[in-house]
């Protein structure tokens, strides 16, 4: 009796711990993006953004923007429509599918039918892709 009770009450003092853990695990994914454009907006790697690195930031968020607009006004007639963005997203989407099965036929033949191989290479592919997104991204803000 006196074991489980002594269970029991470690099980009640190790919860809180595991779950704040949890909680800070959590936390620190919300704000990896907010990192990564903190890394990009800070050019001299001083650790803070200056008056300067932020405006400079900003208008390369800009420039970035415009692009992105003159991408969805496909008609150019200087607004976007439900209808463009509508197009411009089903666009994307399958450019993601198309992607995705590429992807899959690739690990499929490289894996030669061993399942366990075959997710292994799809976790490393997306975090590559993960990587090449981001640094992608970097080089559209900083050029």
């Amino acid at each position: 009796m006196t074991k489980y009770i002594t269970v029991l009450l470690a099980m009640f003092l190790v919860l809180p711990v595991v779950a704040d853990d949890h909680k800070k695990a959590k936390a620190k994914r919300a704000f990896e993006p907010l990192r990564d454009l903190f890394v990009m907006a800070d050019k001299d790697k001083d650790g803070a953004i200056s008056y300067l690195e932020h405006e400079d930031f900003i208008s390369m968020q800009a420039e970035k923007g415009r692009q992105r607009f003159a991408e969805l006004d496909t008609d150019n007639d200087n607004s976007v429509s439900t209808k463009e963005a509508k197009a411009f997203a089903m666009e994307k989407m399958r450019k993601m599918r198309e992607k995705r099965k590429e992807i899959g036929e690739k690990i499929r033949k490289e894996s030669k039918g061993d399942r366990m191989r075959e997710r292994e290479r799809y976790e490393e592919y997306r975090r590559m892709e993960e990587m090449k997104n981001k640094k992608e991204n970097l080089s559209g803000i900083i050029n």
